[in-house]
C-alpha cells in the first residue's frame, strides 16, 4: 500500500509522535510554527493534519484540500478549526477531548486551594523580603460546602476530591441523571438559586452556551454568603468579569481563581488588578501528562481513521450525511432542529430519547449498522441526539460523541419505524421523557423542501424551525395575544412570523418568530401577564 503522509503543524508530547513514527506506512512531516500563507499551497500533499492552537484552519485554507482526509485537534477547544467547511468539503475533524480531564481537575484543586490560602500572594510578598504573617489569615476546607455547576468528566472528578478534604459537595446540573450524583455522594440541586444560597465554595465545570453565557452575575453573586470563594478553570464569560471584580472590591467574595477570560489574553482586564483574584494564563491542560493523553488520543485516531478503522471523537460526519439523499439530508437537518427545540421547552433530566420515524422515506436502514460504534442508531437519530445535547453541552457535543455523551448521561435511546402516525404518512416525531414530564414534537418536510414542526403535544403547528422564537404558554383568554405583541412592540422587536395553536381545553401556544433579541427583562414582563404560564426564547 501507499504510505499516508501527516503533516504536525504544532509541538505535540512525543509519545503521540512516536506512534506515528513508528508505523512504517506513515511518513510523518514535523513543521510546527508553519504559517497559513506557506501551508495553503502544500496541504492537499498530505492525508492529515495534526495541530493544537497555533494553526488556524479556515475555508480559504482548506479551499483545495487536494488528498486531505483529516484534521486532528492535540486537544478539546475546535475554536481555531472552521468545522463547518472541513464538512463540506469531507474532511473530517477530531480533538481529544479526555486527554486532560485529571490536568483540569487538579488545576482547579490548585486554585481552591490558592484563593482559600492566599499562597500565591504569600509567595511573593516573602520573596519580596517581607514577613507578614497575619496579612494572610485564610479559609479552611474542612466541612465546607463546595457547589460544582456541570458534573460531567471534570466536575465528577473535583468531587471526587473536594471530599477527601472533609467538604460536603453539592451540584447544579440539570441535564445529569439523579443516580450518577448519589454514585459520587453528592447532592444534586434542581435549582441554581437553592444552591447558590449554600455554597461556600463554587466552581464551573460547564461549556459556553447562550445558556451559561452570563450565568452568574450581580444577582446571582447577590444569592451567595459573604466571604464565598469563585472559581472558573471552565470558559471565559460564564461569570460576569466586571460583576465579578465589584463583588471582590467591596470583600462579598472573599477570593477568586481565574483560569480563563472573554478575551485572551486578558488586556487591560481588571480581574488583574485585585491581589484577592488568582489568575493563570488559560493552563488548564498544561500538565506533562496531560499533553501527553491528547497527543496519544489524537495519533491513534488519526491513524485509525486513516485505515479505515473505528475511531472516537470525531466531531462532525461528513461521510455519514453524505450517504443520504437530497430529500433525507433535509429530515436530517430537521430532526436536529427539533432536538435543539426540545432540549429548550423540556423541564426536567431526560430519562428516555425515542425517535419515531414514519413512512416509505425510512422503511430501509440509510447505513449499515455496527452495534459496537456511536453508528448503532441511524443517522436521523444521530442528528437529533446532537440537537438535544448541544444545546447545553456546546462545542463538546458532535455527531460522533453525542451518542456516548447519552449513554454517559444514562439517557436511554430508542429508534422505531412506523408505516403511518396519526393521520401523518411522512413524519419525524421524538418523544422525549424526563423525570417531570412527557413531550411529543413532530415535524415533516413538505414538497417545497422545507422542513417544519407540525406539532407539539396536542398542539398542531406550522413552523420552520430557523431563527429567533418567543414560545410562551398561555390560558386562552381575549387579550393576552395583544399585550405580547404591546410589549415586543414597546421594546423595538419587530415581528417577523406568529403561529398559534388551541384546545378546546382552553390553552394555547404560540410561537413568535422575531428579528430582535429578547432580553431577560423583556421575558420577565411577559410572564407577568395575567393567564401566562410559561415563556422562553427559543434559538434554532
Amino acid at each position: 500500500m501507499s504510505k499516508f503522509k501527516v503533516l504536525i503543524t504544532d509541538h505535540i508530547a512525543e509519545e503521540g509522535l512516536a506512534i506515528l513514527t513508528s508505523d512504517p506506512n506513515i511518513d510523518v512531516d514535523v513543521r510546527a510554527g508553519i504559517k497559513n500563507v506557506d501551508l495553503k499551497p502544500i496541504i492537499g500533499e498530505y492525508d492529515a493534519i495534526i495541530t493544537r492552537s497555533g494553526t488556524t484552519v479556515t475555508a480559504d485554507l482548506i479551499e483545495n484540500p487536494g488528498k486531505l482526509k483529516i484534521i486532528g485537534r492535540a486537544g478539546v477547544g475546535l475554536d481555531n478549526v472552521d468545522i463547518e467547511a472541513a464538512s463540506r468539503k469531507g474532511i473530517i475533524v477530531m480533538n481529544a477531548p479526555t486527554g486532560n480531564t485529571l490536568a483540569a481537575t487538579e488545576l482547579t484543586m490548585a486554585m481552591i486551594l490558592s484563593a482559600a490560602r492566599k499562597v500565591p500572594m504569600a509567595n511573593q510578598s516573602l520573596k519580596s523580603g517581607e514577613w507578614d504573617r497575619k496579612k494572610f489569615m485564610g479559609i479552611q476546607l474542612y466541612s465546607k460546602v463546595l457547589g460544582i455547576v456541570g458534573l460531567g468528566r471534570i466536575g465528577s472528578n473535583v468531587a471526587v476530591r473536594a471530599k477527601s478534604f472533609g467538604m460536603k459537595v453539592i451540584a447544579f446540573d440539570p441535564y445529569i441523571k439523579k443516580s450518577k450524583a448519589d454514585s459520587l455522594g453528592v447532592k444534586l440541586y434542581d435549582n441554581l438559586e437553592q444552591l447558590l444560597k449554600e455554597v461556600d465554595v463554587i466552581t464551573f465545570h460547564t461549556p459556553l452556551t447562550n445558556e451559561t453565557h452570563n450565568m452568574i452575575t450581580a444577582k446571582e453573586i447577590s444569592l451567595m454568603k459573604n466571604g464565598v470563594l469563585i472559581i472558573n478553570c471552565a470558559r471565559g464569560g460564564i461569570v460576569n468579569e466586571n460583576d465579578l471584580y465589584e463583588a471582590v472590591k467591596s470583600g462579598k467574595v472573599f477570593a477568586a481563581g481565574i483560569d480563563v477570560f472573554e478575551e485572551e489574553p486578558p488586556i487591560n482586564n481588571k480581574l488583574l488588578t485585585l491581589d484577592n483574584i488568582f489568575v493563570t494564563p488559560h493552563i488548564g491542560a498544561n500538565t506533562h501528562e496531560g499533553q501527553k493523553g491528547v497527543a496519544v488520543i489524537i495519533a491513534e485516531n488519526v491513524l485509525n481513521a486513516l485505515y479505515g478503522k473505528s475511531y472516537m471523537n470525531a466531531v462532525n460526519i461528513p461521510f455519514m450525511k453524505s450517504q443520504l439523499s437530497e430529500d433525507l439530508q433535509r429530515y436530517f437537518e430537521l430532526i436536529e432542529k427539533m432536538g435543539k427545540l426540545a432540549a429548550q421547552i423540556i423541564k426536567g433530566r431526560v430519562e428516555e430519547f425515542h425517535v419515531k420515524l414514519v413512512g416509505k422515506n425510512f422503511e430501509e436502514d440509510v447505513c449499515e449498522r455496527t452495534f459496537d460504534t456511536p453508528f448503532s442508531y441511524q443517522p436521523f437519530t444521530i442528528a437529533a441526539i446532537k440537537g438535544l445535547l448541544e444545546v447545553t453541552q456546546g462545542e463538546t457535543v458532535s455527531y460522533i460523541s453525542a451518542s456516548y455523551i447519552a449513554k454517559d448521561r444514562n439517557i436511554n435511546v430508542l429508534e422505531s419505524k412506523f408505516s403511518t402516525y396519526d393521520k401523518f404518512n411522512d413524519l419525524i416525531v421524538l418523544k422525549i421523557k424526563t423525570d417531570k414530564e412527557e413531550r411529543l414534537i413532530g415535524g415533516t418536510v413538505f414538497n417545497d423542501g422545507i422542513g417544519r414542526v407540525l406539532f407539539i403535544d396536542k398542539f398542531y403547528l406550522d413552523v420552520i424551525p430557523n431563527g429567533t422564537f418567543l414560545y410562551f404558554n398561555n390560558h386562552d383568554r381575549p387579550g393576552v395575544i395583544g399585550k405580547v405583541g404591546t410589549i415586543l412592540g414597546n421594546m423595538g422587536i419587530n415581528i417577523a412570523g406568529f403561529e398559534l395553536s388551541r384546545q378546546e381545553a382552553g390553552q394555547a401556544i404560540a410561537f413568535v418568530s422575531v428579528d430582535n433579541p429578547i432580553t431577560k427583562d423583556v421575558l420577565d414582563e411577559i410572564l407577568r401577564i395575567d393567564g401566562m404560564k410559561d415563556a422562553k426564547v427559543i434559538e434554532l
